[in-house]
């Protein structure tokens, strides 16, 4: 009789561990490498972080007392009566100015297009030292009335006029000139055809 032996059952077959210690030591090594590159790498991003914020802020510093310093110079010029007057004397001359323009165009309504190139033209030949009061256009006859502190201007300044086409083409000429002292030369000065009219009612001011 012939006996069978089953030697694959469970308690036959050899035992072997899953996790060995090579295996161990291998997971561990491999988790400290990550861990340490992941740490290097956090490192060296939250330095440059560090860095840019740094410079952030000191530039925004900088900037803070670049404003401050402005305002304090902003400050101490609006508190200089000087630069206060010139201010004040520069809107009175544009606010006048404006005045002027109004006038003008509610007068001249007739010849829009001539009265804006006149208007252009005069604003071109503008000399800052002197301040023109009124403007009267008779029959398109021009006169200027003004005021300066430096009578020496007057001629350059009218012989600018040549430059300009609304102005180049009417002979101009010194009709008034009147000495106030402190206050200036005042001037009239306009169309040679319109000298009569403008010399008539001079004389017809005069006390």
């Amino acid at each position: 009789m012939k006996h069978y032996a089953n030697l694959y059952v469970d308690e036959l077959k050899p035992s072997s561990e899953w996790l060995t210690l090579n295996r161990f030591a291998a997971y561990t090594g491999a988790l400290v490498v990550v861990f340490i590159v992941t740490f290097i790498v956090l490192f060296l991003l939250a330095r440059y972080q560090h860095a840019n914020y740094v410079e952030s802020y000191a530039r925004a510093s900088e900037l803070s007392t670049e404003l401050q310093t402005k305002q304090a110079q902003l400050e101490a010029a609006m508190k200089n009566s000087t630069l206060s007057a010139e201010i004040n004397d520069v809107q009175q001359q544009l606010t006048l100015r404006q005045r002027l323009l109004a006038q003008m165009q509610n007068i001249t309504g007739r010849n829009q297009v001539s009265f804006s190139q006149l208007l252009q033209d005069l604003a071109a030949a503008d000399d800052q030292v002197i301040w023109l009061q009124r403007i009267m256009l008779t029959n398109d006859a021009l006169t200027l009335q003004g005021r300066t502190l430096q009578p020496q201007t007057l001629p350059t300044w009218l012989a600018e006029f040549s430059s300009y086409p609304a102005l180049k083409e009417r002979p101009f000429g010194v009709f008034e000139i009147r000495d106030e002292g402190e206050l200036g030369l005042q001037f009239t000065v306009g169309h040679l055809d319109h000298a009569r009219n403008v010399s008539a009612s001079a004389g017809r001011s005069q006390p």
